[in-house]
């Protein structure tokens, strides 16, 4: 069963450039940008966990985090179109510098937090992690529609009656419902979410988030010792409280007054977001400030976690005995 909801940013994107269509672009597309990469590395070169695999592998960043056609779309006759890679390449170039200004503690401008916003914002969805997570949901929300509506016998012949191939005798109605209700409440299907739909969700979501992000105080927290470094996952943007609070069934959400969103910028800060004031302050932590935080970062990757230094992230991901924890989606319809 293929379920494919409305459109959405993504396929609109495609549709409004038919008469200009792009299509040429690169196969090999970076979930973690190339240029973002490179912000962890030492001597070209960066370390990344592999938690389906449990290995370290010292890699170039050029071959990290990519993925063939992640962000290809197809339009209506079949070609693929690469608006959308095309879109996520703009903001990432206009988002490094504004990295690097954070970095060196400069000013930024209202135009540079913003684009800034919008990345980070991509970065929080764009990722495998978010996309596979939409469609695990979507999926289960689809069978947990199938299995309420198909549930009493009585109820699945009386829609049934009168549609076209329905058998005309009672008896074969009968045995066909009870049949048909057996099947979805055994779970003897599966549906599949299609990729480019959950890809478009993803971006759209992303983009109803940055102008939050971009409104939030922001605080830059640096390391206080170059020997140190902050590390990033596949799934780079933490999404946590400021303060503990006790569980509820909607969790924490970008839109909460009490969210904190936690963002490395590379491997010397990481960027802080949380408020209502539009603040930007920088400030200096130490040694167990700095663990603490990669601890919680390296903890919600989904499949891989990046750093400049392999016995940093051998430690990380060892204390964390991220191998042996299965990864879980982000959203669940129950």
């Amino acid at each position: 069963m293929n379920n494919k909801p409305e459109a959405n940013i993504a396929e609109l994107v495609v549709a409004a450039d038919a008469v200009n269509p792009l299509l040429s672009g690169p196969k090999r597309q970076h979930f973690l940008p190339e240029f973002y990469l490179k912000g962890f590395t030492k001597n070209d070169m960066i370390a990344v966990f592999d938690r389906e695999l449990n290995e370290i592998r010292v890699q170039q960043p050029v071959n990290t985090c990519v993925i063939g056609h992640f962000y290809t779309m197809e339009d209506a006759s079949g070609r693929k179109r690469f608006e959308l890679e095309q879109l996520l390449s703009q903001y990432e170039d206009k988002a490094s510098p504004v990295i690097k200004k954070l970095a060196a503690t400069e000013v930024i401008n209202a135009d540079e937090r913003a684009n800034l916003s919008i990345f980070v914002a991509l970065a929080a969805f764009r990722t495998p992690d978010v996309v596979d997570s939409l469609k695990a949901f979507n999926s289960n929300l689809i069978g947990d529609m199938a299995k309420r509506m198909f549930v009493d016998v009585e109820e699945v012949k009386a829609r049934m009656r009168g549609k076209p191939g329905t058998p005309p005798m009672e008896d074969e109605l009968d045995a066909e419902a009870r049949e048909l209700v057996k099947y979805m409440q055994n779970g003897q299907y599966k549906v599949k979410t299609n990729h480019r739909w959950a890809v478009g969700m993803a971006i759209d979501l992303a983009f109803n988030i940055a102008p939050i992000l971009a409104g939030r105080d922001w605080v830059v927290v640096h390391r206080d010792n170059e020997k140190k470094s902050f590390v990033t996952t596949d799934a780079p943007v933490l999404l946590t409280t400021v303060a503990q609070r006790e569980n509820s069934f909607w969790g924490i959400g970008f839109g909460n007054t009490d969210a904190l969103v936690l963002f490395p910028l590379n491997e010397s800060c990481i960027l802080a977001m949380y408020g209502s004031d539009g603040d930007l302050k920088h400030r200096i932590v130490g040694v167990e400030q700095i663990r603490h935080t990669n601890l919680a970062i390296a903890d919600r990757c989904q499949r891989y976690v990046v750093g400049r230094d392999e016995a940093l992230v051998r430690s990380l991901t060892d204390q964390l005995c991220l191998a042996s924890k299965k990864w879980q989606p982000k959203m669940q319809s129950t």
